[in-house]
C-alpha cells in the first residue's frame, strides 16, 4: 500500500531527470552509432544518479515512518516495523525507555542511509 502511495512521486522525479537530459549528446550518441544499451548505461544512468539516491532517500526516510497503514490495515503487521514497535513499547507496554530507544534507533539508521546516499552523491560530482 505504501509503495502505490510514493511511486508516482518517485517517477515525477525521474521522470523530469530523463526530460532534463542534453538533447546535443542524446544527437552525438546516435550519429556515432551507439546501442541503447551503451547509451543508457554510460550517459542516461550517470544522469540519473543523483535524482536516484534523492529518491531512495526520501522513500527510506518515509518508510521509517510508516505506522499507520500497518496499524489499520492488521494491527501489527511485520515484526520489524520500527514504528508500531515504538508504539507497542511505549503505549500498550508502558515501556518508556524501551520505545525511547527504538526511536533513537529509527533516527540512527535514517541518519546512517542518508551519510551513505550523500556519499555516493559526492563521489557522482566528483567523478
Amino acid at each position: 500500500m505504501v509503495s502505490w502511495q510514493w511511486l508516482p512521486f518517485a517517477t515525477l522525479i525521474l521522470l523530469t531527470a530523463i526530460q532534463s537530459l542534453d538533447e546535443e549528446q542524446k544527437e552525438a550518441a546516435e550519429m556515432d552509432g551507439t546501442p541503447p544499451l551503451s547509451y543508457f548505461y554510460y550517459i542516461v544512468l550517470p544522469h540519473l544518479a543523483r535524482p536516484i539516491t534523492v529518491v531512495i532517500l526520501i522513500e527510506t526516510i518515509f518508510l521509517l515512518n510508516v505506522f499507520a497503514e500497518i496499524y489499520v490495515t492488521g494491527t501489527g503487521g511485520p515484526a520489524g516495523n520500527l514504528p508500531y514497535l515504538v508504539y507497542f513499547q511505549g503505549l500498550l507496554n508502558f515501556d518508556v525507555g524501551g520505545a525511547s530507544a527504538g526511536g533513537i534507533v529509527a533516527v540512527v539508521l535514517a541518519n546512517i542511509v542518508a551519510f551513505f546516499l550523500i556519499r555516493m552523491i559526492g563521489r557522482n560530482l566528483e567523478g
